[in-house]
């Protein structure tokens, strides 16, 4: 139920005052005796009239009053009802996710062969600068696109308390590498020195295709607001748990930004980029499912740090 307005309750009960008291003051002077001759054989008619415009003057106003009072301060749904319609609500934004979910995952088959044949094709052309520019810019576009069903498989999957990790071992360092190297052209074409640093392999029980997702993320965001500068990626371990670290020298994040980043559709304003708001949240619901925590350090102008603390054998 939207707000009321501030001055509603106020105005509201003024009127309704108002009204009733005029109606009940018009009432009293109508049928009050006054000085209508007697004795005159239209005086009955006239007072009968008058009477009778007393007593429509109050009902109307009770009934206007009444009426002002059931539209200003309308009486509260009944608890139940209340109940009973968040229930319906719910049901329909779950059957909503559920058809979002079932489209990505439709749609996910074809363009995997998508993404094949262009790097099949890439392979199989002469060397033309501008062909190859081209090729690399319809694969980049389709990494988004994938990017963009993953994310609402996952929000369908986690909305519906559905989400399952498939673990098994890994090595957090191969896979990072992979990753970057996914985006090589992208950070070439932006200019950008993307390194990984990883003195060795670090190994841990986790779900490879989600812990994908979340590099690929963060990386994907690293590039997007970059602006061209550095990026550096650090996969180390600390004891029992797992670090891995996604920096960039590009714009930076305003501190009042950084509480809500990873909320569901949260965008950093008017960005010119694009996105839905749903990377990050995904990002946070992934590691954490994995047991982890996901934070961010950042100043306007100076860059970002976002860092994934993992334990090295999930449960």
């Amino acid at each position: 139920m939207p707000p009321s307005h501030p001055i509603a309750p106020r105005a509201g009960a003024s009127l309704l005052l108002s009204t009733l008291s005029m109606g009940t003051v018009l009432g009293l002077l109508l049928l009050a005796p006054g000085p209508l001759p007697s004795l005159d054989p239209r005086a009955s008619g006239l007072r009968l009239l008058v009477m009778t415009t007393g007593f429509v003057a109050l009902a109307l106003g009770c009934a206007l009053g009444w009426t002002l009072r059931q539209t200003l301060h309308p009486e509260p749904p009944h608890p139940a009802a209340l109940t009973q319609e968040n229930a319906r609500l719910r049901a329909q934004v779950q059957a909503a996710l559920e058809l979002v979910g079932v489209a990505a995952h439709d749609l996910g088959n074809p363009l995997t062969s998508l993404q094949l044949r262009l790097h099949r094709l890439r392979g199989q052309l002469p060397p033309d600068a501008r062909a190859l520019e081209a090729l690399a810019k319809a694969e980049r576009e389709t990494r988004r696109m994938g990017l963009l069903l993953h994310d609402l498989l996952d929000l369908s999957r986690l909305s519906a308390g559905r989400l399952e990790l498939a673990l098994g071992e890994l090595d957090l360092a191969a896979l990072t590498r992979e990753v970057a190297e996914r985006f090589a052209d992208q950070a070439a074409a932006a200019g950008t020195p993307l390194v990984v640093h990883a003195s060795g392999p670090v190994r841990g029980r986790w779900d490879r295709q989600r812990l994908d997702r979340v590099a690929t993320n963060l990386l994907s965001n690293a590039l997007k607001f970059g602006q061209g500068q550095p990026i550096e990626v650090h996969v180390l371990a600390e004891g029992c748990r797992v670090r891995l670290e996604v920096r960039d020298h590009g714009r930076g994040i305003p501190p009042e930004a950084q509480g809500r980043l990873f909320g569901r559709f949260e965008r950093l304003g008017d960005t010119g980029q694009p996105g839905t708001g749903l990377g990050l949240y995904i990002v946070r619901q992934l590691v954490e499912a994995h047991g982890g925590t996901i934070r961010v350090s950042s100043r306007p102008g100076a860059g970002s740090t976002f860092t994934v603390e993992l334990p090295q054998f999930s449960a």
